[in-house]
C-alpha cells in the first residue's frame, strides 16, 4: 500500500513529552555525576592493573554498564529535546562514509544496502554522534521493515541539497531555505496511513517488544538541530524518512594554531561532585596537566585570582551558588581569550542556549577520562 505523506509534522503529545522530560531532567544531573565518578574511578584503577587480567576485564565491564546507563539518560533527554548537542561543521556524506562498515553490518543478510547516491559537499552543522544515532536508527527500522517480508530487501541511503519550497512533505511549515538532506528508503510495505501521523510519538510502536523511543529520539535530535525529519513515499515503494538540516554554504575558516607551551598547562577544574573532581584531577595530572581544584564557582574565582598562569577552565555547569556559565563569563570578562570547557549531565534550556551562543566547548557526562583529556588538548591547540 502506498504511503500517504503526512501533511504536517507529527506532533509529540506535550503532556507526555513534558512529563518524561521533567523526569529525565530531574535524574540526569545527579545520575550522570554518579555514573561519571564510577567511570573515572574504574579507569584509574584499571590503569594500575596488568592489561588483559580478570580484574581489568571486570572493571571494564563496570565502566561499560555505567556508560550504557548514561546513554539511556541522554536518550530520554534527546527525544524530549533537552540534550545538549555539540554541533560542528560536517556533511551527511562524511558521516555516512565513516559509518559505512557499521551500516552494512547492521543491514546484515536481510537487506542490500545501496549508498551510491551520496552527495558529500553539502555543508551542515550538527552533533556528529547524535546524528550518527539518528542515521543508525533509520537504517535499523528500514532493515526490520523489509526483513518481515521473508525475502532479501533493499535499503537506499541518499543525500543532496534542496530548498524548502520544493519539499512536498514540508508544505505549510517548512521555511523556504536551503537544506542538506539525507534519506533512508526501503522496499518494504511502507507505513499505513493510520500510523503515519503517530510515527514520531514517544512510546508508539507496532513492533512486538518495541519501546517506541527510537523515532521519537531521532525526531527530537533533528528538531533540536534546527532541522526536520519527514516521512513520505519512497522511490523503492516503501517508506522514506528524510532528514533536512540547514545548508551552511560557507567557506571553512582556517584552524587557529597555538604555540606549544614551555611547561605543562595549568587547568582550573570546578566540580562539586568530590569523587568525580578528584578522579578527573588525577587523570589530568597523569596526562601531564597541572590542576587547581575548586568545589564551587566562588572558590574557582578565588583560585583564578591566585593563579594567573591558569591556561583553561574546566567547569561543571550546575554548581552550588554561582553556576559554571556565570563563572566562565566572569573569567572571560577578565581574560577574553580564556579557553573554556563546560561539562554536565544535564543542562536546562537557558544553559543550552548560552553554551551555543558563547564560544564554550561542551562535554556531556558521563565521559571517559581519555575523552576529557582529548577535549582539553583540542581546546589548547
Amino acid at each position: 500500500m502506498p504511503v500517504t505523506p503526512s501533511p504536517v509534522p507529527p506532533v509529540v503529545p506535550p503532556v507526555r513529552t513534558e512529563a518524561v522530560g521533567l523526569l529525565a531532567a530531574g535524574l540526569a544531573h545527579d545520575l550522570n555525576n554518579m555514573l561519571g565518578a564510577i567511570v573515572a574511578t574504574t579507569e584509574l584503577v584499571a590503569a594500575r592493573l596488568p592489561r588483559g587480567g580478570e580484574n581489568a576485564r571486570d572493571l571494564a565491564a563496570i565502566a561499560e554498564q555505567a556508560t550504557r546507563a548514561g546513554a539511556l539518560i541522554h536518550q530520554l533527554l534527546a527525544f524530549s529535546r533537552q540534550e545538549t548537542l555539540k554541533p560542528v561543521r560536517t556533511s551527511f556524506g562524511e558521516i555516512v562514509a565513516a559509518l559505512g562498515p557499521t551500516l552494512v553490518a547492521l543491514a546484515g543478510r536481510q537487506a542490500v544496502l545501496d549508498m551510491a547516491g551520496m552527495l558529500t559537499e553539502v555543508p551542515i552543522r550538527a552533533d556528529r554522534v547524535a546524528l550518527e544515532r539518528v542515521i543508525i536508527n533509520l537504517v535499523l527500522n528500514a532493515r526490520d521493515a523489509v526483513a518481515a517480508q521473508g525475502r532479501i530487501g533493499r535499503v537506499r541511503i541518499e543525500t543532496g541539497r534542496a530548498n524548502g519550497r520544493h519539499v512536498p512533505a514540508g508544505a505549510g511549515f517548512m521555511p523556504f531555505a536551503d537544506y542538506g538532506w539525507l534519506s533512508v528508503s526501503d522496499d518494504g510495505p511502507g507505513v499505513p496511513a493510520e500510523n503515519a501521523a503517530r510515527i514520531f510519538e514517544p512510546y508508539f510502536t507496532t513492533r512486538t517488544g518495541g519501546q517506541g523511543l527510537g523515532l521519537a529520539t531521532a525526531y527530537g535530535i533533528v528538531k533540536q538541530s534546527g532541522g526536520y525529519l519527514l516521512l513520505d513515499n519512497g522511490p523503492l515503494g516503501g517508506a522514506r524518512f528524510t532528514i533536512y538540516l540547514p545548508d551552511e554554504g560557507k567557506a571553512r575558516q582556517p584552524a587557529v594554531v597555538r604555540q606549544a607551551p614551555l611547561q605543562a598547562p595549568m587547568l582550573l577544574l570546578a566540580e562539586d561532585e568530590s569523587l568525580l573532581r578528584l578522579s578527573a584531577a588525577r587523570a589530568l595530572e597523569t596526562a601531564g596537566f597541572r590542576v587547581v581544584q575548586a568545589a564551587s564557582g566562588e572558590e574557582a574565582l578565588a583560585r583564578f585570582a591566585e593563579h594567573p598562569e591558569i591556561a583553561a577552565l574546566v567547569s561543571d555547569i550546575r554548581l552550588g551558588g554561582m553556576d559554571g556559565i556565570a563563572l566562565a563569563q566572569a573569567l572571560r570578562a577578565e581574560r577574553p581569550e580564556l579557553p573554556v570547557l563546560l561539562i554536565s549531565g544535564y543542562a536546562d534550556a537557558a544553559a543550552r542556549e548560552a553554551v551555543a551562543a558563547l564560544d564554550f566547548a561542551f562535554l556531556a557526562k558521563p565521559f571517559g577520562l581519555q575523552a576529557l583529556t582529548e577535549e582539553i588538548d583540542a581546546l589548547l591547540r
